[in-house]
């Protein structure tokens, strides 16, 4: 459990790194809340039950990099937003980012095949 909990850490932490930049200057055309910071948990919550799942039947230690995929897909997300601006519903548009970047999640877990260790 602590080594998942550190996995998930990096992934966060690079996805707020790399999102950081993206809402402070986006700050203006965007109301950010709080519940869009089920970005950085949500997508790695499924990519998590995939990779436990028995769908992972050969993946191992080496696909633990797919996290790093999913974490560059939540700053894109931001973008996203930030340029779409307000010109559609602002809860909308997250909760449609929200679950594209659930299917990022998904589509890495099945795209990435199992790299050996």
């Amino acid at each position: 459990m602590e080594d998942l909990f550190s996995i998930w850490l990096m992934h966060a932490g690079v996805a707020a790194v790399l999102s950081a930049p993206i809402v402070f200057f986006g700050r203006r055309r965007v109301n950010w809340q709080m519940w869009a910071l089920t970005d950085f948990v949500v997508p790695f919550i499924i990519w998590v039950c995939l990779m436990d799942s028995p769908l992972s039947v050969g993946k191992s230690l080496a696909n633990l990099a797919e996290a790093f995929f999913v974490s560059l897909a939540v700053p894109v997300a931001a973008l996203v937003r930030v340029a779409v601006g307000r010109a559609i519903d602002e809860r909308i548009c997250a909760g449609i980012l929200l679950a594209a970047l659930c299917c990022t999640a998904a589509m890495v877990f099945f795209i990435v095949p199992p790299l050996p260790e």
